[in-house]
């Protein structure tokens, strides 16, 4: 019980570490600090974002030891302003969910009162909701994949852990059984507001056993997996989408932010990987990204930062050096916010404000259906862009039409023999990229049953490491395309028959084009 009771008391501390002074020349550059209107000496920890109005935004108070406080700020107004308020609830906050400005869920873990709690008055008064969670228990962390549905996480009660699910928006909750939940190890538990979901059906949770518990059905169901980190760990996940996702080292792991788990498979299996420039004791998934996340830290030492990946973890940037930054959030590339213990915002508490680059790098994609066509035949255009591009423009060098404004042009008819380019420019109100793709379209001058008169053979097709192209006329010039219109493979032949390596490929689905003396030919390569 002694040890129960200690790593209780461990969790509910957001950092052990000494307070550092805050670093005003670093973080001038990319953020803002406005007063989070908290009493005198405390900070703020994690941050919500209401799951239904984006600039509803709640967050609770922590000490200068790093103690999360019964006390909690609110703006309504995207984090331009806050206002302080308090509960007439229980007592050992874990968590705040937010839903919108009036509307925001509270989970306590402390004696007889201990529970699920929800305001509806933008946090005048706050109400019990069932009766999940009791004097033996220890409520940890809780999320709504939508109105209707929503999941709690306890720390083991009556053997196992004690999870809740609730399918009426809260109004009551039923402890899932015991059959459906793997047998917690000794000593494991989970960590205060600890809980990760995507979409509709999918939640994790970490555990103080360095174990990922996975549930596909909205918590009805779980299974757990070990990450590469071993027992005597503490982690937590980040998902940015159902199947791919990172462990890493909790807050409670102090200092210990080199190293992550990466999986591609829902967490069923983990991959160890070393990393820099991580500052990563609380990690968030950027929304609408196809895998962005910001880490942040504000411990001892050099142990402090701002930094992302947008590449699912394999590789992080630093955003900002030095500094106390507690846990953040996000809405887009450009739109966050950081809670702060630093000295010198303790006697409003601190909350700061992004205010740089996005985070996303913009780049404009596009991919052809066809690449070589007859005369007057059509080609439609797929605009794979990315970064939040909310303008794109198209020109069609000898194209009817030959320009276009939006994301999804229409057919593109060409009636002129030759080779054009297709320009695609796209901008968003942060940036702007421009893709030229030259001598991308050939149009011949014949009719389709002439072009088919020339053959290109490719094999194997599907291919491992070697392809062979084969043609009865003279090969001048081969390129390969990935999906997204790169090319990847570009060489002179002057010959009817030529090997290809491609064993440096991803596997894939490839565009060859083969340019022969008389016209060119189009073939697809899939290369495993």
């Amino acid at each position: 019980m002694f040890h129960q009771n200690l790593n209780k008391m461990k969790k509910i501390f957001l950092s052990l570490a000494a307070i550092l002074v805050f670093s005003t020349a670093m973080i001038a550059q990319t953020w803002t600090s406005v007063n989070s209107n908290l009493p005198a000496g405390d900070g703020v920890g994690q941050i919500s974002i209401g799951m239904n109005n984006q600039n509803a935004l709640w967050a609770y108070g922590i000490g200068s030891t790093g103690l999360i406080l019964d006390v909690f700020t609110k703006s309504t107004d995207g984090g331009a302003t806050w206002t302080k308020g308090s509960f007439n609830a229980g007592t050992g906050l874990s968590q705040l969910f937010a839903i919108d400005e009036n509307t925001c869920w509270a989970m306590f873990n402390t004696g007889a009162t201990q529970g699920i709690y929800k305001t509806t008055d933008g946090g005048t008064t706050w109400a019990k909701q069932g009766t999940a969670y009791g004097s033996s228990s220890f409520a940890d962390a809780m999320c709504f994949l939508d109105n209707n549905n929503g999941v709690a996480i306890g720390d083991p009660n009556g053997g196992y852990f004690e999870i809740y699910t609730s399918s009426d928006g809260g109004t009551t909750w039923a402890r899932v059984p015991t059959a459906n939940i793997p047998t917690p190890l000794a000593s494991e538990y989970g960590i205060t507001g600890d809980c990760c979901s995507y979409g509709d059906n999918s939640v994790w949770f970490g555990t103080t056993k360095g174990r990922i518990f996975h549930s596909v059905d909205k918590g009805l169901h779980w299974t757990a997996s070990e990450t590469t980190y071993g027992t005597s760990q503490t982690v937590q996940p980040a998902f940015s989408d159902s199947l791919h996702g990172m462990a890493y080292f909790s807050y409670l792991n102090i200092g210990q932010d080199d190293s992550l788990n990466i999986s591609s498979d829902g967490g069923t299996t983990w991959q160890g990987i070393a990393v820099t420039n991580l500052y990563g004791r609380y990690i968030s998934y950027i929304p609408g990204t196809a895998s962005t996340f910001v880490g942040s830290s504000g411990s001892a030492g050099t142990d402090s930062g701002v930094c992302y990946t947008y590449d699912g973890g394999k590789h992080w940037t630093v955003i900002t050096a030095g500094g106390n930054y507690q846990g953040n959030a996000w809405t887009n590339p450009v739109t966050g916010w950081a809670g702060s213990t630093a000295s010198a915002k303790k006697s409003t508490g601190g909350m700061f404000i992004y205010k740089g680059d996005s985070l996303v790098p913009m780049a404009a994609r596009f991919h052809a259906s066809d690449t070589a066509i007859p005369l007057g035949g059509t080609i439609t255009f797929t605009d794979l862009s990315v970064g939040f591009p909310t303008y794109s423009f198209w020109k069609f060098q000898g194209g009817i039409p030959a320009s276009y404004s939006g994301t999804t042009p229409p057919a593109i008819t060409y009636n002129t023999p030759g080779r054009y380019y297709v320009r695609l420019i796209v901008q968003n109100g942060w940036t702007s990229d421009t893709l030229l793709k030259n001598n991308y379209i050939y149009v011949g001058g014949v009719g389709i049953n002439e072009l088919n008169k020339s053959t290109v053979s490719v094999y194997p097709n599907p291919v491992r490491d070697v392809m062979t192209i084969q043609a009865n006329s003279n090969i001048k010039e081969i390129n390969l395309y990935d999906i997204t219109g790169r090319l990847v493979i570009n060489k002179t032949v002057g010959a009817k028959k030529v090997d290809v390596g491609t064993s440096s490929l991803s596997s894939g689905i490839y565009s060859l084009r083969t340019i022969l003396d008389e016209n060119t030919i189009i073939t697809k390569v899939i290369i495993q």
